[in-house]
């Protein structure tokens, strides 16, 4: 017997969740981020930090009612920005 996927799940299985509600989010943002320690099971504690601080840049969803959400973390500033300006163009309800 043939296990079946079906298309619809295998793609939702892939996309993330903050694309799904992308139409709670009214703005994005770009920040500096380090992990400034761990607890027990491994789990990181991230903080924004200033430029010469991060570990990694983080893109960030504002939503509409306030509060952050953490999209996509890359390795350089300007990784962070190719994101944020490719996310831009593809919804335009998040320019500010």
């Amino acid at each position: 017997m043939t296990n079946h996927i079906s298309p619809i799940d295998a793609a939702n299985a892939l996309t993330p969740n903050w694309m799904r509600s992308i139409k709670e989010f009214d703005a994005l943002e770009i920040h500096p981020c380090a992990v400034v320690g761990c607890d027990s099971s491994a789990t990181e504690f991230v903080e924004q930090c200033e430029p010469e601080q991060a570990h990694f840049w983080t893109v960030y969803g504002h939503y509409r009612s306030g509060g952050l959400d953490a999209f996509e973390d890359f390795s350089t500033e300007a990784e962070a920005v190719t994101f944020f300006d490719r996310l831009l163009d593809m919804f335009p309800h998040l320019r500010e």
